[in-house]
Parts: C-alpha cells; sequence; structure tokens
C-alpha cells in the first residue's frame, strides 16, 4: 500500500467552531468570504466545478485571494468539472492559481477500468490552514440560489480548530497524484495548545477496536476514503449506527445498500432506534438512479424505518445523526462508488450543539417533504413495480 494512503480516520481533534450551514444563500455568502479572505494558502477540491454564476462567483473569490498573496491550488475532478470552460480557467492561471484536473476520461484507460473509474468526488476547502469547509456543495448554478428557484439543498460544515490540518494532509496526498500512486507528505500539526487546541483522544477506524473512541464533546475527527483503498467512511458509519440506541437519521441523495449495511441497519431497529432517511423527490439529477434506489423502500419500511422524500429541490445533502451526540457529514453516497471506489471525505463530530443542529435541520426538512408510508408503497402502480425491478437490476453500476 503507498505510504500516502491513511490506514484509519484521522484522530480526534478540538474544533471550537464547527458549523453545519444548510441555508443556501448563508453557504454561499460565507463561503465566498472565507475563499475571498485566503492570504498565504488556498486549497479547493470539488467533483463538480462548472462554468454559470456559481463557477464565476467562486472564480472570483478565488482570484482576490490570489492578488493578495496566497498560494491558491484548485483541483477538480476530470469527469464531474467537464464543463469548467476556458475562460475561467484562464482567469484563474492569470491570477496564478493552479489548476489540476483529477483522473481525466482517456479512452485508452477503458482498458484498465481500475484506472478510468474512480473520481475524486469531495469537497474542501482550506483557507490559510485555520477554516475548513466539506460537504455537498457544487459549484454548479444547481447549488446556486436564485429568485424564483429554490437552490439544491446541501450541507456543508464549517470548522476551525487542528482537524483543519488534518483536511488540508487529506488535500495533499491526493493532489497531483496519480490514480493509484502515492500521496503528497503529510502535514504536521502544532503542539497541542492550553486553550482549547488540544486533540481529542480517539484514533484507528480497523475492524479490531471494540469500543467507541473516545472523542469528546467539541471534537471531531476527519474520515477521509481513498480510491480503491481501506473504506474508511463506511466503517465509521457503521460503527456509529451499531452504537446508537435513540435515534439514526440519514439524508443522503443516492442509497444502494450493501449486505453489510441493510444488516446493520436491521439491527438498528431491532433495538428501537428510530431510523429514519431523508431521500431525493421528483427533482433529482439522476431519475433512473433514483427508480432503482426506491426499490429498497419496501424491505426498509416491512422491517420499521421512516422514509421521507423531499419536495422543493433536489435533495443532496450527505448527513447522519445518531443518537444526541454524533453527526457524520461530507461528500460520501451510501452506494458502491462512494463507500469502495471514489475519493471521498467526511468529518465524524461528538458534539450535542452541532447534533441538536441537525436535529432542527432535519425537522424543518420532513415538514417539507412528502412521508412515504408502508401502505401507499404497497399501493403503487404496476409501471412504478416495473422501472424500479428493471433499473434495479444495474445497481452495481450506480
Amino acid at each position: 500500500m503507498p505510504s500516502g494512503v491513511l490506514r484509519a480516520p484521522y484522530p480526534f481533534a478540538a474544533a471550537p467552531e464547527l458549523e453545519l450551514l444548510a441555508d443556501p444563500a448563508q453557504t454561499w455568502e460565507r463561503l465566498l468570504a472565507d475563499l475571498a479572505s485566503a492570504r498565504r494558502s488556498l486549497r479547493i477540491e470539488n467533483f463538480i466545478f462548472n462554468d454559470g454564476l456559481a463557477g464565476a462567483a467562486v472564480v472570483d473569490a478565488v482570484v482576490r485571494a490570489a492578488d493578495h498573496g496566497a498560494r491558491v491550488r484548485v483541483h477538480v475532478d476530470g469527469f464531474g468539472s467537464s464543463g469548467f470552460g476556458a475562460a475561467d480557467r484562464d482567469r484563474l492561471a492569470a491570477a496564478g492559481a493552479e489548476l489540476r484536473f483529477f483522473n481525466r476520461p482517456r479512452f485508452w484507460k477503458l482498458l484498465r477500468p481500475v484506472r478510468a473509474f474512480p473520481r475524486t468526488h469531495r469537497r474542501i476547502v482550506v483557507v490559510d490552514d485555520r477554516i475548513a469547509w466539506t460537504g455537498g456543495l457544487a459549484f454548479d448554478d444547481q447549488w446556486w440560489p436564485e429568485e424564483g428557484r429554490e437552490a439544491a439543498r446541501d450541507t456543508m460544515a464549517r470548522f476551525t480548530g487542528d482537524a483543519v490540518l488534518d483536511l488540508a494532509d487529506a488535500f495533499e496526498r491526493l493532489w497531483g497524484k496519480r490514480a493509484g500512486a502515492g500521496g503528497g507528505p503529510r502535514q504536521r500539526r502544532p503542539p497541542p495548545s492550553a486553550r482549547g487546541g488540544a486533540r481529542g483522544a480517539g484514533g484507528g477506524g480497523g475492524p479490531r477496536q471494540r469500543r467507541q473512541p473516545a472523542g469528546q464533546h467539541g471534537e471531531l475527527r476527519v474520515v477521509p476514503q481513498y480510491t480503491l483503498r481501506v473504506p474508511h467512511y463506511h466503517r465509521s458509519f457503521l460503527r456509529r449506527l451499531a452504537y446508537s440506541q435513540r435515534r439514526a437519521w440519514i439524508a443522503v441523495p443516492y442509497f444502494f445498500p450493501g449486505p453489510s449495511l441493510y444488516e446493520a441497519l436491521r439491527r438498528a431497529l431491532r433495538r428501537g432506534v428510530d431510523l429514519r432517511f431523508l431521500f431525493p423527490g421528483q427533482r433529482t439529477d439522476h431519475p433512473a438512479v433514483r427508480l432503482a434506489a426506491r426499490r429498497h423502500y419496501g424491505r426498509l419500511l416491512r422491517a420499521g424505518a421512516r422514509i421521507w422524500e423531499y419536495q422543493p429541490s433536489f435533495m443532496h445533502a450527505k448527513v447522519a445523526l445518531f443518537d444526541d451526540e454524533w453527526t457524520l457529514a461530507g461528500s460520501s453516497n451510501l452506494d458502491a462508488w462512494s463507500l469502495f471506489i471514489n475519493n471521498e471525505i467526511a468529518i465524524e463530530s461528538c458534539d450535542p450543539g452541532c447534533a441538536a443542529t441537525l436535529i432542527g435541520q432535519f425537522e424543518r426538512d420532513f415538514e417539507r417533504s412528502r412521508e412515504v408510508t408502508l401502505e401507499e408503497w404497497r399501493k403503487r402502480g404496476l409501471w412504478a413495480r416495473f422501472l424500479e425491478r428493471f433499473l434495479g437490476t444495474f445497481d452495481p453500476a450506480f
């Protein structure tokens, strides 16, 4: 295994200003302000960076940071950012920003799928090694708030503290490496501070761990996942689900549970856990994928889970709440691509205040969603059943 690949999630670290932002206007306002505030360094990584109002706003902020002397590096996916046009790329180059595309599609790579398929699906922003962002937001107009149209429903985590360096390290490990090659050098974390900067106890996410990591309130850990390597996010998700006692509320746009995840969900329901899902409704970027995922509704509903479909816009948030303390937020879906193939990133937090914020966001989202009941599910038409079963046969491709 290359030395640049992490064998376990980062340890817990203090996060004195952890926030989960869901309002599109507020998210964009603060994100763009943070981008433009960079004075020493700015790292940006995103699966989707396309031309449009959102892309232009990000480029404007990046140019301002570069004009103030920041070293700017932008890493985007070669497939997801195929709409990143020459005009914006030229503006970045003129400002001195470094731009790289991860794993650009090439015909010859089809002969070796292990090189053709992995993508960087991560969302990373690190400003001067003092502020970090991650979540599901894409630099595309579908996420940009406009009058008369609701932007995609997403969640971004913004935080400060020692964990910022872990996100910077995750960026460095992929920056400039080829698919399947080693990453860059690891960032060194400064010594613990006596005033709220101490790293929390915790550590590895391997299967031998028998107890919950000793993360404290106000701490988080970064959970990276690298191409065709150990699926750290999957382990973290299953661990949190296994320890939950009261609730497990999950929002995800693409849901294709494998046997281990489905069995973990059933066990949680047997323990009496309040298991709820928030999925996209009719407004989605991949209708066929949504229909294929809906074929899993039946067994979840029969087992006692509750399911809502978000109505106002495309639901793209990738967050999970466990009991009243633990949260997971990041870029990973619950499908084979995210769990085992793509590069992903998430933060795992033990913070009642952050969890309370997420509870409020879920409750507001449920009010704007339509609950799918077992009785309604059983009455769906023959055409819907056919499409779900037919498209479901392509589960491995989703």
